[in-house]
């Protein structure tokens, strides 16, 4: 495909995925009450164990602080095996809620950390790069006692 690899394109869509979940956690606090009145009316999440005891405001809050966090360590590529299905539980469950009452952004989100979880960060990642240096460290410190033996 015009000559782009697997890695340059999850690198678009780990940065896509991770600048829309920032946007999402910040739409969760600017429309704060709209958004608490629209979990209100559609009651399926509390029966769900953690967040089922929480008022809808509460929630909302929850929502903004996890998106965002989600969003910022993804698009900076760090612990994206780990926060991928972090955002698609997060994303996933909002789409289950409210369908696309919630707005299309959702379920896109879910994909994309889908395909995040599935095939990881693509380049630039700092998880590789610390991955790297970890390797070169034990690599070394082997070195010697393999010299010495």
């Amino acid at each position: 495909m015009w000559g782009v690899s697997e890695r340059r394109l999850l690198l678009w869509g780990r940065l896509l995925v991770g600048a829309g979940f920032m946007y999402e956690g910040v739409l969760h606090v600017v429309e704060m009450r709209a958004r608490a009145d629209l979990l209100a009316a559609n009651t399926a999440w509390q029966s769900w164990p953690l967040v089922g005891p929480m008022r809808p405001l509460e929630l909302e809050l929850w929502l903004a602080f996890a998106e965002f966090f989600v969003g910022v360590f993804l698009f900076g590529g760090l612990l994206t095996r780990v926060l991928g299905p972090a955002g698609l539980l997060v994303a996933g469950a909002q789409f289950v809620v409210l369908g696309l009452a919630g707005g299309l952004l959702n379920p896109l989100l879910a994909l994309g950390s889908a395909v995040l979880t599935l095939r990881g960060g693509g380049a630039g990642t700092m998880d590789a790069s610390l991955g790297k240096m970890q390797r070169r460290t034990r690599a070394r410190s082997q070195e010697p006692e393999s010299r010495s033996q």
